[in-house]
């Protein structure tokens, strides 16, 4: 469990102008400046991977009140790289042409050589053929909704007070704790072109550029419980400048005030116990609450460079190794990019029997060392999770000019954080209802090997020879890592 006095890597919050307005400034509040921590690697930064981290402003979640510096712990920290990582696994359109040539040498012309137009996000056998070039666009939309299951916009999480950080003296303070309601908007589109060119009738070289858009909004309300009869009496102190700490009482007057230990306004102790926080907020540096991260980013993602070598081919079947190189070319701070090197094998075995065109893919991708592997709030990096690929599917010709491609996406990823759901009860009476409180809260499950499962259905239809439009939508099968229920995709491409 980690000291967060500041709570430097916890979540989210919501955005709220007229609350914003009342922030506290540091130079306000006696004594607090001497008591803040040491700058984490996010504080001051302005990237999309530090809005979680700063979303209680650059020192976290600090409460005003120096003399009792109760740190409170969030488990869920870093289970951020949940949702960090599940990002560098957006699917990637095949940028392999739907049309395949080959050189009659009896009449000097090339041919197409069959009527499918090919799957949309899986690998076929088959080349385009020698000298063959094909280019065009995809664009892909994300509008996540869950992660691991668990709602986006309804993320509960309880930060418990850590017992070491207790005044001497006031030991059922540990009881204290702080609630939050947490929703996480992540919105991404995703324009990519592609490039195919067929080197030899066996060798295909492609490229693929993705350009991103990624809208990333954090909001959070935080609710301080107190625990009835745990308020310390806080007693100036004449020799030093450290108050006494005595207990108990039940929040009423006394004779030194003020009685409450923990709260968000200074001039209003005892009923400021609620506060709404963003990344979008608009305080102004040097206040408690202030947040300097944006909430939305553009730019080049990942590039992929892609080499398939058709092995074996006859009139039934074809079979196909590809190797895919992901290249950091995208902001990974910025959710752009992975941040590390990617290396992605696969087989690819496709065949052929009358209007059936069923393929199989097999592979499985490494990855190396990034930020989103690791923990912001540090500034380390650790290991991106590497997954199996088990894909397979067939794409039907409805005539010559229309292809319905339907498949399964399999992908086993290995080593890679998830979140859960579990109760947490209040160690005593809640001062504002006397009853003992429960609360829903996130946990961080570890590393696991999970599954991610999703159909495909989409159509190509050919106006022509040479151009080409493509229609896709993906349907999450199952709740695996950072989801949404439906993404839609759209391309176009050129072959000549």
């Amino acid at each position: 469990m980690t000291k967060t006095y500041p709570l430097g890597l916890f979540l989210f919050a919501v955005s709220a102008s007229s609350v914003f307005s009342q922030a506290v400034p540091i130079s306000s509040v006696p004594g607090l400046s001497a008591s803040l921590p040491s700058p984490t690697a996010c504080t001051g930064k302005t990237n999309l991977l530090c809005a979680i981290p700063n979303v209680y402003g650059p020192y976290g979640l600090v409460l005003p009140n120096p003399g009792v510096a109760t740190s409170f712990a969030s488990t869920f920290q870093t289970s951020f790289a949940a949702t960090a990582t599940q990002l560098t696994l957006l699917p990637l359109a095949n940028p392999a042409s739907g049309f395949v040539y080959q050189y009659d040498a009896q009449t000097g012309l090339y041919s197409r050589t069959t009527q499918s137009l090919g799957p949309v996000l899986t690998e076929r056998g088959e080349t385009i053929g020698r000298h063959k070039f094909s280019f065009g666009g995809t664009y892909q939309r994300f509008r996540f909704q869950k992660l691991d299951g668990v709602d986006l916009h309804n993320l509960p999480a309880v930060l418990p007070a850590v017992k070491s950080s207790v005044p001497p003296g006031d030991p059922y303070l540990a009881g204290q704790f702080i609630s939050t309601q947490n929703s996480i908007d992540i919105k991404m589109n995703q324009f990519t072109l592609f490039g195919t060119f067929g080197l030899t009738n066996r060798i295909d070289l492609s490229v693929a550029v993705p350009y991103m858009q990624v809208g990333f909004n954090v909001n959070s309300v935080a609710t301080i419980n107190r625990i009835a009869g745990t308020e310390p009496i806080i007693i100036p102190s004449a020799s030093s400048s450290s108050p006494i700490i005595a207990c108990c009482s039940n929040g009423g007057p006394g004779p030194y005030g003020p009685v409450f230990a923990n709260y968000f306004d200074p001039k209003n102790p005892a009923t400021s116990i609620v506060r709404q926080f963003s990344n979008n907020q608009s305080t102004a540096q040097g206040d408690l609450y202030w947040n300097p991260n944006k909430n939305n980013a553009a730019g080049i993602g990942d590039v992929t460079l892609r080499a398939k070598a058709n092995l074996f081919h006859n009139e039934q079947m074809s079979f196909a190794l590809v190797t895919d190189i992901r290249l950091p070319t995208g902001d990974a701070t910025n959710f752009l990019g992975s941040g590390t090197v990617g290396v992605k094998p696969v087989a690819a075995l496709s065949f052929r029997e009358g209007w059936l065109t069923p393929h199989v893919n097999l592979g499985y991708q490494w990855n190396g060392n990034s930020i989103l592997g690791g923990n912001p709030y540090l500034g380390t990096k650790g290991t991106l999770p590497g997954f199996a690929i088990f894909s397979g599917g067939s794409d039907i010709p409805i005539s010559r000019y229309v292809t319905l491609s339907a498949d399964y996406l399999g992908q086993e990823l290995a080593n890679s954080p998830r979140i859960g759901t579990q109760t947490f009860q209040s160690p005593g009476p809640l001062a504002t209802t006397g009853q003992v409180g429960t609360f829903s809260t996130i946990v961080p499950l570890g590393k696991q090997v999970y599954n991610q499962s999703d159909a495909a259905i989409g159509l190509k239809i050919s106006f022509a020879d040479h151009l080409l439009m493509t229609m896709n939508a993906i349907v999450a099968l199952n709740d695996g890592g950072l989801r949404q229920r439906v993404t839609p995709m759209a391309g176009l491409s050129y072959v000549f």
